[in-house]
């Protein structure tokens, strides 16, 4: 009876590939993978591929984002200084120019100051008379204009200040006062 379980145990690996005798385990991987297993591995290892290939596109595109916005910083804040720098040169120029204004008036003033003091009329008459030879003028050698009342200058501003005044109120109430 024991012969006939040997058979047994022969006949059921007989027909396999994988009985080893001895205490070596036998393989489990078949010598060959199924075509099939290939396509399906090829199709993971190209998706895979593609995928970090988008991956590293697209930190590349955020890289070159980044670098964009780094350089538009960098330029605005340059043009931000030069304003700054230019402003801050018009403001001294300004303040020059208001330094000299001031002393151009100040000594304007003094000039004036002091041609009030000169100008005396007694002495002007007589430097005509002597140096100049002027004379005044002889009763027959004056002539009067009569000037109308009405003249050809109009003013502008009057008219423009009763305009100015005649707002919705105001004509409201010079209505009331009509009445």
């Amino acid at each position: 009876m024991a012969v006939k379980r040997n058979n047994t145990i022969q006949n059921s690996y007989r027909g396999s590939s994988y009985y080893t005798y001895g205490n070596v385990a036998f393989d489990v991987q078949p010598e060959y993978t199924p075509y099939y297993i290939d396509e399906e591995a090829k199709k993971k290892r190209i998706a895979e591929e593609k995928l970090q290939k988008a991956e590293i596109r697209e930190s590349r595109v955020t890289a070159l984002k980044l670098i964009a916005i780094i350089v538009v910083l960098f330029a605005g804040s340059i043009a931000f200084m030069g304003m700054h720098v230019k402003v801050a040169q018009e403001n001294f120029a300004l303040r020059e120019q208001k330094s000299q204004l001031a002393d151009l008036q100040a000594s304007n003033n003094i000039l004036e100051a002091e041609l009030t003091e000169q100008i005396d009329l007694d002495y002007i008459k007589e430097q005509a008379a002597t140096r100049l030879g002027m004379a005044e003028p002889q009763p027959y050698q004056i002539v009067y204009i009569d000037v109308p009342k009405q003249s050809y200058t109009i003013q502008y501003a009057a008219d423009t200040t009763d305009e100015e005044k005649n707002t919705g109120f105001l004509k409201f109430k010079n209505w009331l006062k009509k009445d």
